[in-house]
């Protein structure tokens, strides 16, 4: 009997284990991209962290604090560089895909189960190099999961011990997914209202047992963040991202139609799967097929990812991945319900040429365009040349360390006056003041004392050098349409400290390089 049992356990993990590791194997190649700005200003507050610094005090951002300290893990485990940032994605998927695996069992079988897993796996990884090793897609874990125990929930009798254990950690998860960011809190509605549905009745001692736990979770991490003296801070960054997420929403379906045109383009063949699922459900159950009230549930997360993006009102790229899961689950749900209505030969004919599309899809996304670098036939200058995000140009970033590395020891500070904090990540150099980005001395939306506290510190401590950008046009972030060279000379105080001790010895792209007069 335990033979048996074992056998059972290993041939419904071998199929899972396996397309894990094809997806991470397949994935490779995200330790070889860029930083982002997004990216490079978490690891620098993750550096922050590390040598005994607080976010916003040491070195400010607008994102709450989980995804700093996550960067601060992967970066004490794997150095101070740009594979470690990336090492993220690779760690915290596998259990994110494993329970979406169980969530599509749960619906419809195992293949259900492997094939949701296998198209977000391939969708996630094929996104650009500024989505991956965001602050939404490493929350993907947690939300995935939120899902999972709040289904496992409903798996045992009302007000169980197991059902309540199952509540108590989707709460637990809940309470941590709304520090990510507190738009979360629309998917952990969702599941709230799920379970009320599901059981037909008021919840309360499962409730109560959720909405415990999520609180305690939350106000846990909410007294630390008043005993680390945070709180004026966050209020500070809320208070600022209200602010440019409402100039957003003033131009709702523009930003919609925008956005979502790119997402399309990227999502196409997704979006296509998951709107078949309707008339393949409707033609499964005409066959025979067995209802699955659970699909309801899934439905409600996809309307909560929506909520997610429409509450922020500016629909980013990354603002867009709450829906990843939902729609790999719906997508799968389609082929598993078409495939009941093929021949046995069909369903493996067409199963493997689907395996081959998304193997497809996601080698030419990662390990074609790597090739050149990985073959010696190009270097990492001609590799990042594939990656740009609007005017940020990573090529041009390895120019300036090229520049910097030969008269700037690591560990010293630098001063970069735009939204470039990868210059300071890349080259081991310290940020010379807590502001590694410009923009929340340029936003109106920000405390303008910040501009004097700026000066004070670059006058305390000058740096070797200072970079100025141009062309980096972000009205979004500084509530200007005008670059930071342009931007500079407002700030007066700023100005005059760069005029005085500083001169322009070079230009690398939209960089200006000063170096400081008394440096030989």
């Amino acid at each position: 009997m335990y033979r048996l049992n074992a056998e059972r356990t290993a041939a419904r993990l071998w199929p899972a284990l396996t397309l894990l590791l094809a997806l991470i194997l397949a994935a490779l190649p995200i330790l070889l991209y860029p930083p982002g700005r997004d990216q490079a200003a978490y690891a620098n507050i993750g550096v922050a962290i590390l040598r005994g610094g607080l976010p916003y005090v040491d070195m400010w951002d607008i994102k709450p604090p989980p995804i700093y300290y996550l960067y601060a893990l992967a970066i004490g485990l794997f150095g101070p560089n740009g594979p470690a940032l990336r090492m993220l994605d690779l760690l915290l998927m596998p259990p994110a895909l494993l329970a979406l695996m169980s969530v599509g069992e749960r619906l419809g079988g195992r293949a259900l189960g492997l094939w949701a897993a296998a198209l977000m796996g391939v969708f996630l990884f094929s996104e650009p190099f500024t989505n991956l090793s965001q602050s939404d897609s490493l929350a993907l874990l947690p939300g995935v999961l939120l899902a999972w125990a709040s289904l496992q929930a409903l798996t045992y009798p009302l007000n169980s011990r197991m059902a309540c254990l199952f509540a108590a950690l989707a709460g637990g998860l809940g309470g941590l997914l709304v520090w990510f960011k507190p738009q979360y809190a629309a998917l952990v509605s969702a599941w709230v209202l799920v379970a009320l549905w599901q059981r037909r009745r008021l919840v309360w001692v499962e409730t109560l047992t959720f909405l415990g736990a999520a609180a305690l979770v939350a106000g846990s991490l909410l007294a630390w963040a008043w005993s680390a003296s945070l709180l004026d801070d966050m209020l500070i960054v809320a208070s600022g991202t209200a602010s440019y997420n409402a100039a957003g929403a003033s131009s709702l379906i523009d930003g919609f139609l925008h956005y979502g045109a790119w997402r399309w383009r990227q999502w196409g063949a997704l979006l296509i799967l998951a709107a078949l699922w309707w008339p393949a459900r409707l033609l499964a159950l005409r066959s025979g097929a067995e209802r699955q009230p659970l699909w309801g549930a899934v439905w409600s997360w996809l309307l909560a990812g929506l909520a997610f993006l429409f509450v922020q009102g500016l629909f980013f790229d990354t603002h867009w991945l709450p829906l990843l899961p939902p729609l790999a689950l719906l997508g799968a749900g389609a082929l598993v319900d078409v495939s009941r209505l093929l021949s046995p030969f069909l369903v493996r004919l067409s199963g493997l040429s689907l395996a081959a599309l998304l193997t497809f899809i996601l080698l030419s996304n990662t390990w074609w365009p790597a090739l050149g670098y990985l073959t010696g036939r190009e270097d990492q200058a001609a590799y990042w040349r594939r990656f740009q995000g609007n005017d940020y140009k990573p090529w041009e970033s390895l120019a300036v360390l090229d520049y910097l590395r030969p008269r700037v020891a690591p560990g010293d500070t630098l001063y970069v006056y735009g939204f470039r904090p990868e210059i300071a990540f890349l080259g081991g150099y310290r940020p010379a003041t807590r502001f590694q980005a410009n923009f929340p001395l340029i936003a109106p939306w920000y405390p303008l004392q910040w501009r004097q506290e700026n000066v004070d510190t670059l006058w305390a401590a000058m740096p070797p050098y200072a970079i100025i950008l141009e062309s980096d046009f972000m009205p979004w972030v500084t509530g200007y349409d005008a670059d930071s060279h342009t931007l500079l000379q407002r700030d007066v105080e700023l100005n005059n400290w760069l005029m005085a001790n500083y001169q322009r010895v070079t230009k690398i792209g939209d960089f200006i390089v000063c170096q400081r007069l008394t440096t030989s």
